[in-house]
């Protein structure tokens, strides 16, 4: 997000500074599935998610690199009538806003996209052939990398110690390597931007969630043109990684936390669900696993605007931060330059919980 929003900000003749305690694309982007979809059940998202399939896909045009997007579907695999109700509801309203190619799909029809699935207890599925999967490492340094030919500084290595303020504007920010002022400072940490906020005593609702990710060696049970294809009952996903497989599963029981070791006993409750959705994978040798986070909102959306004079937001993406960075990042950096977003963004002010004005996301996975 903050190298998106570098690039955009650049581009319209800002100064531009990002500081980051680590490295870039070495926090949660590094450890993220790389889904790019707009099969989502509000507007706006589904708008973002039209939107950054145009984006990656003239990426090379707009930064001079690969986004490596596949444009190889996602398919939602849904069990009970409720969820077949809700995601065709949510279909009707995507191809009203120019989705025209999601579809309702009966469960043989989901079969015969991917082989080997069980689909018996099916009650229907969704499918979108232009969604599909890019490259978080390429997306985020070809963002950086054309941000620093746009004259942007990038510093790695730098943890904040304080924010710089004057009466209740903030003037920039304290590192041990100096104090950096500018006009506007943008809280883009992902799961570690409340700590961010609380150095101000602002109590932002963004709570770190561990999710866990498993990758096998080569396996001859998932094609390079398998979609991204997710139980969504369970949560269980999977997708073609290289010549092999990636897989996983969210675990509501974790509680929230920084924690990204990985629990090995999740590839038993992983591999139960498979047996009974998509038995192939109980073929398939793990060759690697990691955990990382999500950043997540009690109404899954993300919190985007002006927190108090001098100080902005763009986080709690609750697991869409990868797929709406190259559209959030342009947006916001026209409304710190113009003084509007392009869009509508009512749906993620920060303050909205405070007023009760919630238009929470659903399908969130």
């Amino acid at each position: 997000m903050g190298c998106s929003l570098a690039f955009y900000l650049a581009r319209q003749g800002r100064s531009v500074i990002v500081i980051d305690r680590g490295r870039i694309g070495q926090g949660a982007t590094a450890a993220c599935a790389g889904g790019i979809r707009a099969q989502f059940s509000t507007e706006v998202n589904i708008r973002i998610g039209m939107e950054a399939k145009r984006v990656l896909s003239r990426f090379a045009d707009e930064t001079g690199a690969t986004a490596d997007f596949r444009q190889v579907g996602y398919l939602f695999l849904l069990t009970t009538d409720e969820e077949r109700e809700r995601f065709a509801e949510a279909v009707r309203l995507q191809r009203r806003l120019g989705l025209d190619d999601v579809v309702e799909l009966s469960p043989s029809d989901a079969k015969a996209i991917v082989p080997g699935l069980e689909t018996g207890d099916l009650a229907g599925a969704t499918f979108c052939p232009s969604d599909g999967l890019a490259g978080p490492n390429e997306v985020t340094y070809g963002f950086a990398n054309a941000a620093r030919r746009g004259g942007a500084v990038i510093l790695e290595d730098t943890p904040i110690d304080a924010f710089l303020t004057r009466d209740d504007t903030v003037k920039g920010v304290a590192t041990a390597g100096g104090d950096v002022i500018c006009q506007d400072t943008v809280i883009c940490a992902g799961p570690w931007s409340a700590a961010l906020g609380a150095m101000l005593g602002l109590a932002l609702p963004i709570e770190p969630s561990r999710r866990q990710v498993f990758v096998s060696e080569p396996f001859s049970g998932i094609g390079r043109r398998t979609p991204m294809t997710i139980d969504f009952h369970t949560s269980f996903y999977f997708h073609p990684e290289g010549n092999g497989v990636l897989f996983g599963m969210s675990d509501p029981s974790v509680a929230p936390g920084e924690d990204t070791t990985v629990d090995w006993s999740m590839l038993e409750r992983i591999t139960a669900v498979a047996q009974r959705r998509w038995p192939p994978l109980l073929d398939a040798r793990v060759k690697t696993a990691w955990a990382g986070l999500y950043e997540m909102t009690p109404d899954f959306q993300p919190l985007i605007g002006p927190l108090r004079p001098g100080l902005w937001v763009a986080a709690g993406f609750s697991g869409h931060g990868f797929m709406m960075a190259p559209v959030l990042g342009r947006w916001l950096a026209a409304w710190m330059v113009g003084g509007a977003s392009p869009t509508d963004l009512a749906a993620f002010a920060p303050d909205r919980f405070q007023r009760g004005a919630l238009q929470p996301e659903r399908n969130v996975v």
